[in-house]
Formats: C-alpha cells, sequence, structure tokens
C-alpha cells in the first residue's frame, strides 16, 4: 500500500508539474501573443496616420485643384467678355472704314465726273487735266489707305479670333485684347 501510495503520489507530482510546464507554456505564449498584439497595433495606428496625411494631402490638393478651376472658370469667362467687346470694337471700326471707303469711292466719282467737265469746259486742257488728275491719284492713294486700313482691321480681327480659340485650348489666357 505504501508503495502504491508512493506511486500515486510520484504520479500526482509528474501531473502537477506537467500541469505548471503547461501553464508556464501558455502564459510565454500568451506574452508573446500580447508582444505580437502590441506590436501590429503599434504597425497599424503608423499605417492608419500615414492614410491620415495621405487623405488630407489629396484633400487639401482636390481643394486647390477646385480653387484652380474657379479661377480658370472665371478667366474663361473674362476672355470671353473681352473677346465679344473686341470683335464689337472691330466690327465698328470695319463699318466706319467701309463708310469710309464708300465716301471715298463717291468722292473718286466726283472728281472723275469733275475731270470730265472741266476737260470738256477748260481752255488749258493739258495744264487742268494734270492737276486732276493728281487729285485722282490722291483720291485713289486715299482709298488704297481706306482699304489697306480695312484689311488691317479685318486681319486684327482674326488674329484676336484665333489667339482667342488658341487660349481655349492652351488653358491660359495666351493673349489679352
Amino acid at each position: 500500500m505504501k508503495a502504491k501510495f508512493l506511486e500515486e503520489k510520484a504520479s500526482f507530482e509528474k501531473e502537477r508539474k506537467t500541469e505548471e510546464w503547461g501553464r508556464d507554456g501558455l502564459k510565454t505564449k500568451l506574452h508573446a501573443a500580447e508582444e505580437l498584439i502590441l506590436k501590429e497595433r503599434t504597425e497599424w495606428k503608423k499605417i492608419c496616420d500615414n492614410d491620415n496625411r495621405r487623405m488630407y494631402a489629396a484633400r487639401t490638393k482636390i481643394t486647390n485643384l477646385e480653387s484652380e478651376v474657379a479661377t480658370l472658370k472665371g478667366n474663361v469667362e473674362e476672355l470671353n467678355a473681352d473677346r465679344e467687346r473686341v470683335e464689337v470694337e472691330l466690327r465698328a471700326r470695319i463699318v466706319n472704314k467701309d463708310k469710309d471707303l464708300a465716301a471715298k469711292d463717291v468722292e473718286i466719282g466726283e472728281l472723275k465726273h469733275s475731270l470730265f467737265e472741266a476737260h470738256e469746259k477748260s481752255e488749258s486742257l493739258e495744264t487742268y487735266l494734270v492737276a486732276e488728275k493728281v487729285r485722282a491719284d490722291i483720291a485713289e492713294e486715299a482709298r488704297r489707305a481706306a482699304n489697306e486700313a480695312r484689311n488691317i482691321s479685318t486681319s486684327a480681327l482674326n488674329v484676336a479670333r484665333n489667339n482667342y480659340a488658341g487660349s481655349i485650348h492652351c488653358g491660359h489666357a495666351c493673349l489679352r485684347i
């Protein structure tokens, strides 16, 4: 009986030590798991902080871009208004040049008529004819100058249109008239 008791006591001690070792092993695993969780939580916080910084930077950039878009839209509207104003001014100039050209044409017609009448009436046909021819040349030169001014105004209008069309495509205020 004593042998059986000693045997059971040895068995009990062995089981107790096994349980202690098991507990120690579980405690070690628990401690290692807690350290791993702590490390992962720290890394997760770093990742979240980085994500938050990136998101804030992206939001700031989006806000800035939205502001730039609004500014550019305002510039486009301003350019459109300027373009329309310049087109109206250039059209008015062209109309005035056309009127001047028509008046010069009338004047040239009148001068030619006067020249013809003077030619028939004048005793000094040669002298009078030369004088009228000079006047007609001056009027013709004035008509050419008016035509040239009209062509320049038309070219300026075309350049303004082209510059405006180019400024719309490149996104910048390339020409401000």
